[in-house]
């Protein structure tokens, strides 16, 4: 049974990624409108090279030989080499910042100006009003406060300052690279953990996300903070790890309830191989690793909806809260995302139980609109919107960045490359979106993997269930651009690491056989 339930979800799995290639092939991003200059140029270059390389037999051999012997020379110096390359990068994010830094619209706007204009205790801040209404912010507000507050034990102003901010997420990013490579190695091997981190880190360590101080891109280091650990539980199940893991899952789901799919994933694939696997199943064990987990869990939540209820920063009115219907009733209509005139209609409602009734019936009332065929429809064009762009819709969300316009070339070049406006963005949206296809590629090469039953094929069909109810929960709930992946990339770029890891292990040993 437990080889039919893993093959029916690698098959799944299967149909599920190649829709989503799909969708990133015929992505925006992709017309030819889309494309800088300087990116054709690029590839006519490549296609001339191929070309010449297909033709000649002489010339592919000698430049296949100079290929292989720079990737010996990876592989033999990779540690020095992507040390080097993190250092280097971190000295050009600073530098990065230090001429683009500017406010951010939207949530992280307000999440800003709720902490930099805070007014204690009062229901009229700009913090009480915003999180009324959106409370799932509450603990991202809180630590984005005490880091501020850290930032101006050293200058008044600096914590407030949005390059402070700006730099303390590009850390966040940092950090969780790091981790996504720990976990990885831990998990899998030292292969997959190279694969993985580079994966992350080519798209992402230079991108526009540096500038976006949000929950998408601080889950990046949680989640692969929350897999490192993971992976230390996996080896030795100390109590204090387990309490740990508990802990830490109960902050990602605090910061970003969504984030937690890995979780339900984790527990349906763990009761199944329990359930098939032969023998006698240890409850005393089971049930000890269940309560070390859930108290730690359960008792994060409510001791922050403790002090939440106790602090003194701000007031929070629960009625004017947005129920989680309401996310589902904006995921039903346009593009399946955020829907002005609907988060327009819901704040207008007084109290909680009329926002839910009203969320309710409109949710009901746009599925019997939309008809089977209709609403199948609908999840099949939503599905593209949510994954078909590999810079994750940067810009998408809020308008064009304002600054004052600067004679300093540096700073105008850098400007034009990364703010939603600018020309050279492009090239930039283009970069982001050919590794995401390379991504997807791995996604599809893992599905080829032979089933062995064994604690491998168990880790595989976790992070490939974790990605399909990521999928799933997009589909439900507010989606409509591909942002909202951000917070599963740690998950994505681990399993197409191992794709890759397999198919190059699959290649190798074809060719020792000939």
């Amino acid at each position: 049974m437990k080889k039919t339930m893993f093959s029916l979800l690698n098959y799944l799995f299967l149909l599920s990624i190649l829709y989503t290639f799909y969708g990133a092939l015929r992505s925006c991003l992709l017309d030819s409108s889309n494309i800088g200059d300087k990116i054709w140029n690029v590839m006519l270059i490549l296609v001339f090279i191929c070309s010449i390389t297909l033709c000649s037999k002489t010339i592919r051999s000698h430049i296949l030989k100079k290929i292989a012997r720079c990737i010996d020379i990876f592989k033999k110096n990779r540690t020095i080499i992507t040390q080097l390359l993190f250092c280097l990068t971190l000295v050009l994010q600073v530098i990065i910042l230090y001429y683009i830094h500017v406010p951010i619209g939207w949530d992280v706007d307000a999440i800003h100006a709720s902490v930099t204009e805070l007014v204690k205790n009062s229901p009229d801040s700009i913090a009480s009003i915003y999180l009324s209404k959106n409370p799932n912010n509450t603990l991202f507000f809180f630590l984005m406060y005490f880091i501020s507050q850290i930032g101006t034990v050293f200058h008044q102003s600096l914590g407030y300052s949005w390059l402070y901010w700006q730099l303390i997420n590009t850390i966040f990013m940092d950090i969780g690279f790091i981790f996504i490579f720990l976990a990885a190695k831990n998990l899998f091997n030292k292969n997959i953990a190279y694969l993985s981190f580079y994966l992350a880190f080519i798209p992402l360590a230079l991108s526009p996300w540096l500038l976006v101080v949000y929950t998408d891109t601080i889950m990046l280091l949680v989640v692969s903070l929350i897999f490192w650990v993971y992976s230390l539980v996996e080896k030795n199940q100390t109590k204090t790890l387990i309490a740990i893991l508990g802990i830490l899952i109960a902050i990602c789901y605090l910061l970003k309830p969504s984030s937690i799919v890995f979780l339900i994933a984790f527990i349906m694939i763990k009761l199944l191989v329990l359930l098939t696997t032969p023998g006698k199943i240890k409850i005393k064990k089971c049930g000890l690793i269940i309560l070390l987990f859930c108290l730690p869990f359960t008792g994060t939540i409510k001791l922050f909806h403790m002090y939440e209820d106790h602090q003194k920063l701000i007031i929070i009115n629960k009625d004017q809260a947005k129920p989680w219907q309401h996310f589902v009733m904006m995921g039903l209509t346009g593009s399946g995302g955020f829907s002005e005139k609907d988060t327009q209609a819901i704040i207008s409602i007084p109290t909680k139980k009329e926002k839910i009734n009203y969320a309710n019936t409109k949710i009901i009332e746009r599925l019997k609109n939309y008809g089977f065929a209709g609403y199948t429809k609908f999840l099949m064009k939503k599905h593209f919107n949510n994954t078909s762009r590999g810079d994750f819709g940067w810009g998408i969300d809020g308008g064009p960045q304002i600054y004052l316009q600067s004679t300093n070339p540096i700073q105008t070049f850098l400007r034009d490359t990364y703010y939603q406006q600018g020309e050279k963005v492009k090239t930039v949206r283009f970069f982001m979106h050919f590794m995401w296809i390379i991504t997807l590629i791995g996604l599809l090469l893992v599905t080829k993997k032979q089933y062995n039953d064994d604690e491998y094929d168990t880790l595989l069909a976790i992070f490939k269930l974790t990605i399909l109810g990521a999928f799933l929960y997009l589909l439900l709930f507010e989606g409509g651009r591909s942002r909202y992946l951000i917070q599963y990339l740690p998950t994505i770029y681990i399993l197409s690491a191992n794709g890759f890891f397999l198919h190059f292990q699959q290649t190798k040993a074809t060719t020792l056989n000939m």
